[in-house]
């Protein structure tokens, strides 16, 4: 890889951990709220982590990527994201049964951020 495109995979990387900050933040406070609200954790985290989905594509679309918009790109977010929410409630259910709601949260951030940006990066944005 040229250091031109290495300079390039590090700034969309570094661009999409920036919205990752962003959504992340909004899908914790929700999922805190929620919580100690008394909703169990598998559904409060399906509501606060899809709060984030249309927030992540219009950021990723326009700044991480800089993508034209098309409905089948929506649609391969839409799918690549509802696979990271599964991947995420999957882990906090299991992990919840071990760790407090928050904490358990918080160790799959990692984990589907990692999934997020290999989809977005390799399927939804894919340059053709």
């Amino acid at each position: 890889m040229k250091s031109k495109d290495a300079a390039n995979a590090l700034a969309t990387l570094l661009r999409f951990a920036g919205v990752g900050v962003v959504t992340t933040l909004l899908d914790t406070v929700l999922f805190a709220g929620l919580t100690n609200a008394g909703v169990p954790p598998a559904p409060a985290n399906l509501l606060s982590y899809s709060c984030g989905i249309a927030v992540s594509y219009s950021l990723n679309r326009r700044w991480t990527f800089r993508a034209a918009g098309s409905h089948g790109q929506a649609v391969r977010f839409a799918l690549s994201m509802l696979l990271g929410l599964a991947i995420s409630t999957a882990l906090v259910a299991t992990l919840s049964t071990y760790l407090a709601p928050v904490a358990a949260k918080v160790v799959t951030v990692p984990i589907v951020f990692l999934w997020n940006f290999a989809a977005s990066r390799f399927w939804v944005f894919a340059k053709a």
